[in-house]
């Protein structure tokens, strides 16, 4: 294990590390297969000096063939022992390759990424709740709002402003052409005159329209106006037949707009009814009324200053949003973090949003799993398969390599105890 304060090694350091931990450990394994092939060779020549020497010589032989035994079991799955192809069975893993590929495939997909397995993590994560304390905390929700803030800049660097434009101007004036004004102008009137929603709109005119017509200065401006229509020679009696005349004549038009306000059956009201919905009638159905709208819509469309004004917005959107992502103190960054903080708590105060979110996930766990298990699977097995077979060689037994000396080890200690017992069995059933 690694201290805390060592930096963690780098793939190919790691690997050199491993490397030398894999050479360091086959010397051990075969010096002890030299170590009891020597002791083998001193007890058969001391064998009848001593009657033990007979012990230590079957310890010894036995322990050889463990060690040359497992030696070829270890040697074999990498490469051919000593370089004998006719050896059968040598060489499994690259000559395997292919197979193994796709069952380490098939091992993940179906053991790692299984449904259950998937489901009850994310059902022990409790991903909503983990998500709104996060998102709670104002630092976090900047630095998400800050990625926001740099894939927007990326991405309008990114565009080219002509084919921007192009597509604006080519897509705005088709879907202008295309669209049925007068039928959606129709439309529009009906609803705003269904169970007279409309009458609201006229009252609030008609009061709109008095306050405005009572005001001093726009009655002195009146006035001033219709002076200089007065056939009169004197400026004072214009001004004050002007004044008279005005004056009568807006408060017939105050009582006027006063009386249809006050009167939902006033004839005015009833004719602006039959008036609006004769005018939806029209547009529907009248055919010179739906040909002119037709014509004015393609004049428009056609119009130069509608692809002006359209580039236009476009150009002073981008700049006003690049601005502001690039100032230190970005609206839309402030904005974005603060609707994140506030999801955030709502999010945390709601259990039943925690828990219908987190219903939604285990839910399409199965679905996405389906998708991406096969496609996980492939990749490994096509990985795999690209690698050499000294590649693949190298890469197992860099990270198994060392383990499997220890059986060799283990091999020449376990065969060399075994010849011992089977020595003395022999010699007592003598």
């Amino acid at each position: 294990m690694q201290p805390a304060d060592t930096a963690p090694l780098t793939p190919s350091a790691a690997d050199e590390l491993k490397r030398q931990q894999l050479r360091r450990m086959q010397w051990i394994a075969t010096g002890m297969f030299f170590v009891v092939t020597a002791i083998y060779a001193a007890a058969t020549v001391l064998d009848a000096a001593h009657p033990a020497w007979s012990y230590v010589a079957a310890f010894a032989e036995a322990a050889m063939v463990g060690a040359i035994a497992d030696w070829f079991a270890v040697t074999a799955l990498f490469r051919h022992p000593l370089g004998l192809r006719f050896i059968p069975h040598t060489a499994i893993i690259p000559r395997n390759k292919a197979r193994i590929a796709d069952n380490l495939g098939a091992f993940v997909q179906g053991e790692f990424f299984a449904h259950e397995r998937i489901a009850a993590m994310v059902q022990s994560l409790d991903p909503a709740s983990r998500l709104a304390t996060w998102l709670a905390v104002p630092a976090n929700a900047s630095v998400l709002a800050d990625t926001v803030r740099q894939a927007l800049l990326l991405a309008l660097k990114a565009l080219d402003d002509r084919a921007v434009r192009q597509f604006l101007d080519r897509n705005l004036s088709n879907l202008f052409r295309e669209l049925d004004l007068s039928a959606l102008s129709g439309k529009v009137l009906q609803a705003l005159t269904h169970e007279g929603r409309h009458q609201a709109i006229l009252d609030q005119l008609l009061k709109s329209l008095n306050q405005f017509i009572s005001q001093p200065e726009i009655k002195e401006s009146l006035v001033d106006q219709l002076a200089t229509k007065v056939p009169l020679y004197f400026d004072k009696i214009k001004a004050s037949t002007a004044r008279y005349l005005l004056e009568r004549a807006l408060d017939s038009v105050r009582e006027l707009l006063i009386a249809v306000d006050e009167n939902p059956e006033h004839p005015l009201r009833i004719r602006f009814d039959a008036s609006i919905a004769s005018f939806a009638t029209r547009l529907e159905e009248d055919p010179e009324l739906k040909a002119t709208i037709r014509q004015y819509q393609e004049h428009m469309a056609a119009n130069p200053a509608l692809r002006s004004y359209v580039e236009g917005l476009w150009t002073d959107f981008k700049a006003w949003i690049e601005r502001d992502l690039a100032a230190e103190q970005s609206r839309l960054h402030g904005r974005v973090t603060a609707v994140l903080v506030h999801a955030g708590a709502t999010l945390s105060a709601d259990a039943a949003m925690r828990t219908w979110i987190n219903t939604q996930l285990m839910a399409r766990v199965p679905g996405v799993l389906d998708r991406l298990r096969p496609r996980i699977g492939a990749l490994i097995s096509d990985k795999v398969k690209e690698w050499k077979d000294e590649e693949v060689v190298d890469k197992v037994e860099l990270n198994i390599g060392k383990d499997l000396q220890y059986i060799r080890i283990n091999g020449t200690v376990v065969g060399g105890l075994v010849g011992l017992i089977i020595h003395a069995v022999t010699l007592w059933l003598r």
